[in-house]
């Protein structure tokens, strides 16, 4: 069985699984995504062929982005207006961004063992914008709950953990020694406890619930590509001054929304 095919056949059935989420009742959503999330795993183990192959920590890093994704999109699928038609939109969606994780996921195992920078740059992309994604989802079915303000803090924060140390994995399996020199735990907690304090301003700030989960993934945004950039070594004064104009205008789009009172 090729690979391709096996991408399509677990896509497949992730896509059936993410309907059948859907047409649950809502009593029974959390049920269903429990279900769903072990159907995700086996589903990318199984595709990416790696259900007993490598260590534990490439197999839990190959499913993060992906389950990530099924709870942050099926939270907010449910936010939507259901039709047949509609349910059969959003599963399609689902579908494809599954099968498009699928090829980035192999291409960071590929790149593991045999370094193809051009190959794995351009998955790089893609997956941080499928990661910009999955955080927006996350972070709007969130606020979508009203939760205090304590409790934002401490789920941002924890969203945050899994969002960077994926962004962590992605940029060191470039590097010749895989990172091991590198203090993970350094990289992933500082700009988690950043997001948090940033959480705790906008569940005060009248911002909005979609306007405040761009506001974060624009902070995802920013401090990833910092990581990146200091990562390899490349943290040049040009590429910090980018992103602290990007990070100038995230704040004084967060502060002229709070005052407009939208």
């Amino acid at each position: 069985m090729s690979k391709r095919f096996r991408y399509l056949i677990s896509s497949l059935l992730a896509t059936v699984g993410f309907y059948f989420f859907l047409s649950l009742p809502y009593e029974s959503h959390y049920y269903g995504l429990l279900v769903g999330i072990v159907l995700i795993i086996f589903c990318f183990w199984f595709g990416l062929g790696i259900v007993f192959d490598k260590s534990i920590y490439i197999r839990l890093m190959s499913i993060v982005m992906p389950v990530a994704f099924f709870v942050g999109f099926s939270l907010f699928a449910t936010l939507l207006p259901q039709t047949f038609l509609l349910t059969i939109l959003y599963s399609v969606f689902f579908g494809i961004i599954n099968y498009s994780m699928f090829l980035v996921e192999n291409v960071f195992l590929v790149a593991i063992g045999f370094r193809t920078p051009p190959l794995y740059r351009a998955a790089y992309t893609v997956g941080l914008i499928l990661l910009l994604l999955t955080s927006f989802f996350l972070f709007d079915s969130l606020f979508s709950f009203k939760f205090i303000y304590w409790l934002n803090i401490i789920l941002v924060f924890l969203i945050s953990m899994v969002i960077f140390l994926y962004v962590f994995f992605s940029v060191t399996i470039e590097l010749p020694d895989d990172g091991k020199d590198k203090n993970v735990w350094y990289y992933v907690l500082v700009p988690s406890l950043l997001m948090s304090e940033i959480a705790l301003v906008l569940s005060f700030w009248p911002v909005g619930i979609f306007k405040g989960s761009i506001y974060l993934v624009m902070i995802v945004y920013i401090l990833s590509g910092l990581m990146h950039a200091e990562l390899r070594d490349r943290l040049f004064k040009r590429t910090w001054l980018i992103y602290v104009w990007v990070g100038v205008a995230t704040i004084l789009g967060v502060i002229l929304t709070g005052f407009s009172g939208n």
